[in-house]
């Protein structure tokens, strides 16, 4: 196993950028997500096409129609299958970059201290408004040193007025104490989506993670998140890294039988590692609502039901402790090296994205 904090740019060798999609990873690899590939590696429509870093790059997108997805991700692999790992622990595959693939890491620590050494006045609105939100968030108590800035902020590739600030927060507890802040702390630029606004972009935005919501559901889990906003009419994204110590799920310390698509529900009793990708909910009382191998497969019922877990950011912080939640996604019987076997949900495997799985997988806390 080998630590790799979460939300980190990649540079390869062969052009690609990457962001790292995980804490833990695979010996000799990250598991990373795609951003932006030569144009002439891959060929066909479906994908948008930016001009970057003095090249012709794709973005690559995962949230593609399916069936481009699929053809995509045919030729990715017969051309750079050094770039995908199957896994023997899973039975599933990462994208990945092979460590001796690695042309530069972009760090997001170094990236805000150097920017904070610049002086405002020096500073164009963009960055300027960068920094007025840093301010603003280490007021939660959280040192800049454990914050870092990320994407188009870092690489300073941004379009004042359309880009994103993308905020990495390093640390389980310095994650919750900026997000428990965001809940109360108020400032003149700072603005959350109205009731109103949520219900409008769930009309607009009919997509796979709200087709298991009503619109009264969709409204009640993104209204009380925080790890979203707009600041100076800014969009903002924070995601949460934990730091080396504190990672849950230590590569090979446990392996995973894949047992098919399952709809469990239960009480939530742990949310604690809800804000971190891959993160969990430790559930209670667990119990299966469907099962797609249902004929052909017989769970053990002295075998609990102990998490749901996600890989996909639209499904973290998505439901709190006490809570009774119900989750669609692959179930899993898992056998750690030291303790007992138990079944976990997962949620967002990138093969969910070409496959079934991408229509029916969710979670959701049951609103009374």
């Amino acid at each position: 196993m080998a630590y790799f904090p979460e939300s980190t740019l990649i540079d390869t060798v062969d052009g690609f950028q990457c962001k790292s999609y995980a804490c833990e990873h695979p010996p000799g690899y990250i598991i990373v997500k795609p951003k932006y590939i030569p144009a002439d590696a891959l060929t066909g429509e479906g994908l948008k096409y930016r001009f970057l870093f003095e090249q012709s790059l794709i973005r690559f997108n995962l949230f593609a129609k399916k069936d481009t997805l699929i053809q995509y991700l045919d030729q990715f692999r017969k051309k750079y299958p050094s770039y995908i790992y199957d896994s023997p622990l899973h039975q599933n595959w990462f994208f990945v970059v092979p460590v001796d693939k690695i042309k530069q890491i972009h760090d997001p620590k170094k990236g805000l201290k150097e920017l904070l050494k610049v002086p405002k006045k020096d500073l164009d609105p963009y960055l300027v408004l960068v920094r007025e939100l840093i301010d603003f968030l280490s007021k939660s108590g959280v040192s800049t040193e454990n914050i870092g800035i990320t994407h188009s902020t870092l690489l300073g590739n941004y379009t004042f007025g359309k880009s994103d600030i993308d905020i990495t927060v390093y640390g389980n507890e310095n994650g919750w104490k900026i997000l428990n802040y965001l809940k109360t702390a108020t400032h003149p630029l700072l603005r959350w989506k109205s009731e109103k606004e949520w219900r409008d972009y769930y009309q607009e935005h009919k997509t796979s993670e709200s087709s298991h919501f009503t619109e009264n559901e969709y409204v009640y889990h993104m209204d009380r998140k925080r790890y979203e906003g707009t600041f100076g009419e800014t969009v903002f994204t924070i995601f949460i890294s934990e730091a080396e110590h504190e990672t849950w799920s230590k590569w090979g310390q446990e392996s995973y039988q894949p047992l098919g698509l399952a709809t469990v529900r239960g009480k939530v009793v742990d949310h604690s590692k809800s804000h971190v990708r891959p993160g969990y909910y430790e559930i209670a009382n667990a119990e299966i609502i469907e099962l797609e191998n249902d004929k052909q497969l017989h769970l053990q019922k002295d075998i609990p039901i102990k998490r749901v877990v996600t890989y996909s950011i639209p499904f973290i912080q998505q439901a709190l402790t006490g809570e009774t939640l119900k989750a669609c996604g692959l179930l899993e019987l898992v056998t750690p090296k030291n303790g007992e076997k138990y079944y976990r949900l997962v949620i967002g495997y990138f093969d969910a994205y070409v496959t079934d799985r991408r229509e029916k997988e969710y979670i959701k806390v049951e609103v009374k």
